[in-house]
């Protein structure tokens, strides 16, 4: 038997045993054929590693069709596949109602009885009860605070879904750290990689903004708004604020995981980087603020990475600023992505929308929403794009998209419970046939009730696709994060890996790297993760039928 070999991604701190067993199938150390594992717990030769890499992916497929017919089965599967990044995640729904529940308990916060809203525990009185931790009230806390046994009717999925954030609001502020750190568990425990999550960063800039500009925000003001706050005399305190409030959050969740312990837990190895949430709800000129303030950061720390606008798309308030907010970011993008001054990137929330949720003033909005994030904001990628087939020219759009590699987020379970959009009606398919990457995402996962491995099952079970559809989707996530350095495709869709990484008559793409893919994996933090997630499935697809 062939020793077990280690490849250690070393910005990321990643170690993944990439070798045989009784349950994987042999990778070559250094020349001759490989094996591929048996029911029986034996081996068999299988040629090359590439080809024994061929066969188990396609044995994996199979495998994939046998789970189908059992609900059990096919949660299993998707848990244990290997799952590259989830970039669209909003931290403060990551966290599930029972966590924030034990949270406010050991805090001694107290819950409301007539609206289930949470409140410190110096708050707590005639009109609150002590957090619970079992029976009735409890159980309705978990169904207010989530789409737990959630039915439409007087209330609906759409207004239930974002009604849960005030309620469970104030544990989850008081608790940033801990929640982060709950998300890389979860993660580790399902096999993933990487996340990307959104949470309200730039406030001390965003105040800065809205105490130096007076007037009136408008598209022909935002170059006299920028040029205003740069000159405002509290500018670099802003940054130096906003930038310490990221490091904490960087180092203060490694904290409460124990990462620099003897024995740290796997999800100390899930990389984790943070996007700017910036509320469309806002005041104007706090927007901006924040936005200048996420290029700015990013300027000065890789921990943010990108910056997105949240808040439910059809509140009137986003609806009236929509295209000035993205004349903001297309402002932006020229001081600082064209010029090189910061290395942000830019996912936008667009066209979550259905027309039963859109006010008759802004009845057109699901016609241009997602095409001016793309043309005017420049975004690199979409969150949700539901709204895509009821574009003008949605056909040239999806095109645009594939053609400018722009990728799309897609969250099924909240498209479900937000807009009703599911199965034949969701634009999945137009995305994927358009070639669009896709790239599938919690959204808001404790809230959901679901989880990245839900996420694939729904797209499994409800949108017919293959193994190799989703295993494309993984990678995808990972191409598309904003994380920096070369990729290591030069083509996602064919399973094309760059020269200094091709596979050869003995490495596979994802073995122990030879001397000229060692080198290149050292250059770029992005290949060294996609590397990762090819280790992964090697193992994942080498386990017997």
């Amino acid at each position: 038997m062939r020793p077990t070999v280690r490849l250690a991604a070393l910005a990321l701190g990643f170690v993944q045993v990439i070798g045989c067993g009784e349950h994987a199938g042999d990778l070559p150390d250094g020349g001759g054929d490989a094996d591929l594992a048996t029911t029986d717990g034996s081996t068999q030769p299988c040629g090359s590693p590439s080809a024994c890499a061929a066969a188990g992916e396609t044995r994996t497929a199979m495998r994939l069709t046998t789970a189908l017919n059992s609900p059990t089965d096919l949660a299993a599967f998707m848990k244990a596949m290997p799952k590259g990044g989830d970039l669209h995640n909003h931290l403060s729904g990551a966290v599930y109602a029972e966590t924030y529940l034990a949270w406010g308990l050991t805090d001694g916060d107290c819950i409301t009885t007539t609206t289930h809203a949470a409140v410190y525990s110096s708050s707590c009185s005639a009109s609150t009860q002590p957090v619970p931790t079992m029976g009735a009230f409890y159980d309705e806390t978990i169904r207010a605070w989530s789409m737990q046994d959630f039915v439409a009717g007087a209330e609906s999925g759409h207004n239930h879904f974002f009604d849960t954030f005030g309620k469970f609001g104030a544990i989850a502020g008081a608790h940033r750290d801990d929640s982060i750190a709950d998300l890389a568990k979860r993660a580790a425990d399902e096999n993933q990689l990487y996340i990307e999550t959104m949470f309200n960063l730039g406030k001390n800039m965003g105040a800065l903004s809205a105490s130096t500009w007076s007037g009136t925000v408008t598209t022909d003001k935002i170059a006299a708004m920028y040029d205003a706050l740069l000159a405002a005399p509290g500018f670099a305190g802003a940054i130096d604020n906003d930038v310490n409030v990221v490091l904490q959050a960087q180092a203060g969740y490694r904290n409460v995981l124990g990462c620099t312990g003897a024995s740290p837990p796997a999800a100390c190895d899930v990389g984790v980087r943070f996007i700017a949430q910036i509320s469309r709800t806002g005041g104007n000129d706090t927007i901006f603020g924040q936005l200048v303030s996420a290029y700015e950061m990013a300027a000065k720390t890789g921990q943010i990475v990108g910056a997105n606008l949240s808040s439910a798309e059809d509140e009137v308030a986003s609806l009236k600023n929509y295209d000035l907010h993205m004349a903001m970011i297309g402002f932006l993008h020229d001081k600082y992505t064209t010029t090189q001054k910061s290395p942000l990137h830019v996912t936008l929330h667009a066209g979550e929308l259905v027309p039963k949720y859109l006010p008759a003033t802004y009845a057109d909005a699901n016609t241009f929403h997602v095409r001016h994030a793309v043309e005017t904001a420049h975004a690199e990628r979409i969150g949700h794009g539901v709204d895509i087939l009821s574009e003008t020219d949605s056909d040239g759009l999806l095109n645009e998209m594939h053609d400018k590699n722009i990728a799309v987020e897609v969250c099924l379970s909240s498209n479900d419970q937000i807009l009703e959009v599911s199965g034949a009606a969701h634009p999945l398919a137009a995305y994927l046939s358009h070639g669009v990457p896709v790239a599938l995402a919690t959204d808001d996962q404790g809230v959901s009730r679901s989880s990245l491995a839900g996420e694939f099952v729904r797209a499994a079970r409800d949108h017919a696709l293959g193994y190799r559809q989703l295993k494309t989707i993984s990678r995808d996530s990972l191409e598309h994060s904003f994380l920096p350095g070369a990729s290591l495709w030069t083509s996602v869709t064919d399973a094309k890996p760059v020269v200094d990484c091709a596979a050869t008559d003995t490495m596979a793409v994802g073995d122990m790297p030879n001397a000229s893919c060692a080198a290149f994996l050292a250059t770029s933090e992005r290949a060294r993760i996609q590397w990762e997630l090819e280790q992964r499935f090697l193992l994942f697809e080498a386990a017997p039928l």
